[in-house]
């Protein structure tokens, strides 16, 4: 029963985030899901495949919250009321330049570096208008339509995120010992390189071990003495 997986057990299995325990998860820091799987895992490689989900989705969550308190912040900080007054101000005068051009020509002779830093600000807002939009993918299903870097697929802040993926590393057919001796060599220099973090290495260790163990007695060609019936 999971009801023995309780607090005794938080030290060694519970999350190390310190984000503390959300409404709906145990004390292992599971929620309903993560829970039933948990029930189902006998082995500490199963437990760890949990526990990477488990973390990575209290991670999100609580970049979501972040996200919202800062949000919800921003109106009454001293930058958002700042930004608000610039996006109002520079409204106001972009209509009044329309209702009477003849004042840019006033504006670039009596105060020529205010009127200066506002053409540049609406020439950039003419261009990220026009620009090609970021399609990363949103959780709602929609995408950012923040406008792209220059030649990439995405916007600042997503590509940023890309850069900042682990990065994956290719494992080679584990059709006989050679070819897992050569995953194991992989998987080791992985780590030395940090491309593979303790967790990910232990459950890879423990996959690579059932392949070369198995290697000698699963052959998934088909056997032709096998499947003839003796007629003597």
């Amino acid at each position: 029963m999971h009801q023995i997986w309780g607090e005794m057990f938080a030290a060694a299995y519970g999350p190390k985030d310190g984000f503390g325990l959300r409404p709906g998860e145990d004390a292992l820091g599971l929620n309903e899901e993560e829970r039933a799987l948990w029930a189902d895992a006998y082995t500490d490689p199963q437990r760890a495949v949990i526990q990477q989900k488990r973390d990575a989705r209290r991670w999100r969550e609580h970049q979501e919250r972040e996200k919202e308190r800062e949000r919800q912040a921003w109106p009454a900080s001293t930058a958002g009321q700042l930004l608000k007054k610039l996006g109002e101000c520079f409204a106001e005068y972009r209509d009044c330049l329309e209702k009477d051009p003849r004042l840019v020509e006033k504006a670039l002779e009596f105060d020529e570096m205010n009127q200066k830093i506002f053409n540049r600000m609406k020439t950039n807002m003419e261009k990220a208008h026009n620009a090609a939009r970021c399609r990363y993918p949103k959780a709602n299903g929609g995408t950012c339509r923040a406008p792209r870097v220059r030649g990439k697929k995405y916007c600042h802040m997503h590509e940023m995120l890309e850069e900042a993926r682990p990065e994956k590393i290719k494992l080679p057919n584990l059709g006989d010992a050679n070819a897992i001796h050569a995953a194991i060599a992989k998987g080791a220099q992985a780590v030395v390189d940090g491309k593979l973090e303790y967790k990910q290495a232990s459950i890879l260790g423990y996959y690579l071990q059932l392949a070369l163990s198995n290697v000698g007695r699963v052959d998934f060609e088909e056997d032709g003495e096998s499947l003839t019936t003796d007629s003597h």
